[in-house]
Formats: structure tokens, sequence, C-alpha cells
């Protein structure tokens, strides 16, 4: 059985050993922007993200299997802004499937899961940003339905 729910603090040593994973990409990818560290993040740090009111952990478990997949979620709100819409944006600040589980259709549950959290809550959009070489990450976005609204662009000087 499958369990979709929000972390807590027993996750931390399952969420580290996955942050570690997407954390090789990066550095891998662009080891001029991440620093190559054997602990993505710390306790403290989880601890406080845990007790983020804007941010939200949500982790997908399998019974006897432990933890499959991970992602965090920054509530964003902008009301009343001069030249923005209203929008209640449900930002996917980071998303995660064990690379042992990847391709098993887990990732599709995870997703499917938060965009029914993002509607039970009354967000206007889900919203993430993509590193340009993970063509694997873009493609499964694609295939969520989620489209490329801006591109960042960078010069290194």
């Amino acid at each position: 059985m499958i369990f979709f729910r929000k972390a807590v603090m027993d996750d931390y040593d399952q969420v580290l050993m996955l942050k570690q994973q997407v954390h090789s990409l990066h550095v891998t990818a662009c080891p001029e922007f991440y620093k190559d560290l054997d602990k993505a993040f710390s306790k403290e740090k989880f601890v406080e993200d845990l007790n983020n009111d804007r941010l939200d952990i949500y982790v997908l478990v399998k019974e006897d299997h432990g933890l499959l997949g991970y992602a965090y979620v920054n509530k964003i709100i902008i009301s009343n802004h001069p030249v923005i819409t209203n929008q209640k944006v449900f930002f996917i600040e980071d998303f995660c499937i064990d690379e042992k589980y990847r391709g098993k259709g887990f990732g599709k549950e995870l997703f499917k899961r938060l965009e029914e959290s993002a509607r039970t809550e009354g967000f206007t959009s889900i919203e993430l940003d993509v590193w340009d070489f993970n063509e694997t990450a873009k493609n499964f976005y694609e295939k969520t339905g989620m489209e490329c609204i801006r591109h960042r662009m960078r010069k290194t000087l």
C-alpha cells in the first residue's frame, strides 16, 4: 500500500538520502553552481523547514519499503499586488523519487497527489523550476501537463 502524507521528523534520514541523489546530479551537471558536499542539508534545516508555515514537505511512502519520494512545496500567495493578478501558487521547490524506484509510476503518483492537495487547498496553479540539462525531469513534467512559461538566462563572467 502507498501512503501520501506530510513529512515528520522521523523522515529526516530517508529525505536526506534522496536529497543526496538530487544534489549529486546537480553537482555533476553544474559544478560551478553547486558545492560537492557529503550532506545536502542538516537536521536543523529539516526541522526549520518542517516548522515553516509557507513550506510543506510531502512524502510518498510504500508500506515495508520506506520513503519512495518527496516534494518540497512553497505556498506563494499573491494578493493586492499593483501589477500581478491575485494568485495562489503551489510552487514545487524540490521533487525526487528514489532512483531505484524511477520509471515505475511513483513520480506520476506523487505529482497526482500534489495536484489533488493543491486543488483542495484552492491554489490557482502549480509551478516549479527545472534545470535545462535535466531532460528526464523536463519530459516527466511535460507528461504531467506542465508547460514552460519562462526561461531563465545566465551569462558566466
